[in-house]
Parts: structure tokens; C-alpha cells; sequence
């Protein structure tokens, strides 16, 4: 059964596309047009001859098509991978071979780029059926959804990964959560001055010890469990296993 949540969010994510963004792809089309034309394809043969390993953005549905922008954020967001369709060493489901082949037969290409967004566990398990869905690449850089499986993401998983987003995302989890262990820590722990009010300088140096402590307890945990951040692993290709 396909899953939609991740398609869902990928559309979300286009909803928000700012106006700079819409001009430079605006910008870029006009550039690949230009290389297409009459006059200039005999300047541009290489480009033109791999051409028809793309779908052309003109011609197919739009609300398919995503920019890597797009698909980027919802890998860091959901802590997803985007790879190429050979770092998966199990089986395409046969709807997906149906609906390249179709594509090839309707738009006369021969289609050759593809890539995958999944899980980690995906990519390094071939029994895994975790969600997934398969892209293949647009004459303008894009990525055309051909078709998705696997069982649906957990609805929790944005914000049960979000502290490993990135470092500003670890920092404010860090910092609140350090934040909270002050202010319900007890006054007669922090300092034997009877006068001394619960919001005091003493509660001050709490917030800042701990703050400290918890930095590099976390950074420990970090560096041993060797956890890199969604925002630099959402493109590496993790390890095989059996």
C-alpha cells in the first residue's frame, strides 16, 4: 500500500515556496529552453543527445514535480535519505517498471535517472519495507514522483528527530530542556540562603552549569554513538546489512 505522508509533506513544502525561489527556477527554464533551440543544438549537442534521458517539465503533471530544494527539507525534516535508485540493492516494486515503461512509450525517452527517498534502514536493508517513493530526474533539474510504497511514517517522527535536525535545532532542545531541570529543581539544592527567592542569581548559575554539563554529556553521546546531523547525512549512502 503506498503512503501518502510523505507525498503530503512534499506538496507542503512546495506550498511554501517562496517568490525568489519560483524565479530562479523560472530563470533556469528559460536557460535550458534556450540550449534546446534550433540554432543553438548544434553548440549543445552532448546536452541534447541526454536529453531524452529526461521527462521535459512542460509536459508532465505538475503537482508530481518537485525541486531538490523541496525534497531536502522534508529528508531533514523527517530525517530521510535521497539517493540514487542503485545504492538499493532490493527489488523496485513491478508497478514502478509499468510506469517507467509507459512514460518511455508516451514521451519517447529512455529514462536512466533515478533516485529514492527513504529511511536509512531502507537503503541498508533489502528486506525492509519501510516507506519510499521513487523519482526520476526532469529535463530542468527537478524530480517527477513515479510512485510510492512501503508502510506509512510514523505522524511523530518531524519531532522525534528534530533535536538532530541540525545544531540550531539541538541547541534550543538542549537549552529548554536545561531550561526546565532548573526551574523545578528546589530551592534548599541550590543554595543554603534561606532569603535567596526562587528566581535569584543562584537559579542564574543553575541554568548556566547545567547548560554546560548537558552540552557536553551530549556531545559525547553524540561523537560515541557517531549520529551525524540529518542536515549533513540526508544524501550519504548508509552501510549494508544483512
Amino acid at each position: 500500500m503506498a503512503d501518502k505522508t510523505l507525498q503530503q509533506a512534499l506538496e507542503k513544502e512546495r506550498k511554501e515556496l517562496s517568490q525568489q525561489e519560483a524565479l530562479l527556477e523560472e530563470a533556469q527554464r528559460i536557460l535550458f529552453r534556450s540550449r534546446l533551440s534550433d540554432k543553438n543544438i548544434l553548440d549543445n549537442l552532448k546536452f541534447y543527445n541526454s536529453s531524452f534521458e529526461f521527462l521535459d517539465d512542460d509536459e508532465i503533471e505538475k503537482q508530481k514535480t518537485f525541486t531538490p530544494a523541496q525534497i531536502k527539507n522534508i529528508c531533514k525534516k523527517l530525517r530521510l535519505r535521497f539517493l540514487s535508485s542503485q545504492s538499493y540493492s532490493g527489488e523496485i516494486p513491478y508497478d514502478a517498471i509499468l510506469k517507467i515503461k509507459a512514460l518511455n512509450t508516451a514521451y519517447r525517452k529512455d529514462l536512466k535517472h533515478f533516485k529514492i527517498v527513504s529511511t536509512k534502514d531502507f537503503f541498508a536493508s533489502p528486506q525492509s519495507d519501510e516507506a519510499a517513493m521513487l523519482f526520476v530526474q526532469t529535463l530542468y533539474g527537478n524530480y517527477y514522483l513515479l510512485h510510492s510504497w512501503g508502510k506509512p511514517l510514523s505522524k511523530w517522527r518531524s519531532a522525534k528527530f528534530f533535536a538532530i535536525r541540525n545544531f540550531e535545532s539541538l541547541f534550543a532542545c538542549l537549552f529548554l530542556f536545561t531550561l526546565t531541570e532548573s526551574l523545578v529543581m528546589p530551592n534548599h539544592l541550590l543554595t543554603t540562603d534561606a532569603k535567596a527567592g526562587y528566581f535569584s542569581l543562584y537559579r542564574m548559575a543553575c541554568v548556566f552549569h547545567l547548560l554546560i554539563f548537558n552540552s557536553a554529556f551530549t556531545v559525547f553521546g553524540l561523537f560515541s554513538s557517531r549520529l551525524n546531523f540529518s542536515e549533513s547525512s540526508w544524501d550519504v549512502v548508509p552501510r549494508k546489512t544483512n
